[in-house]
């Protein structure tokens, strides 16, 4: 689950980031850097590695419930986060990279 999470929340901040209404919010500095052509490609590729990541799970339906549930609840986050604090997002990335190794830890 929280390897499923920590996928999640970097798939949906590197979409989030790469569109250009958003680009100034999440990046701020880091926005003239080359990488950020290439975040779009990268965020599908974790939302699939997110969603790949639950065939850990004994039980794939209650999985797919929760990846369901995790996508909303990590999207409103997000969203809220740039409304009202924008550099509260940009604090969840190195929260999320720090859950992905954890996650694999735990699962094993």
């Amino acid at each position: 689950m929280m390897l499923t999470a920590g996928l999640l929340y970097l798939a949906l901040f590197a979409l989030a980031a790469r569109m250009q209404r958003h680009k100034p919010v999440l990046l701020d500095a880091w926005q003239r850097r080359p990488f950020v052509a290439h975040l779009e490609m990268a965020g599908w590729a974790l939302l699939a590695l997110s969603l790949l990541s639950l065939g850990l799970a004994a039980d794939p339906g209650k999985a797919l419930v929760t990846w369901v549930g995790l996508l909303a609840l990590l999207g409103g986050a997000i969203m809220l986060g740039m409304t009202y604090r924008p550099a509260l997002p940009r604090i969840g990335v190195p929260v999320a990279a720090l859950m992905i190794p954890l996650g694999l830890m735990t699962a094993f």
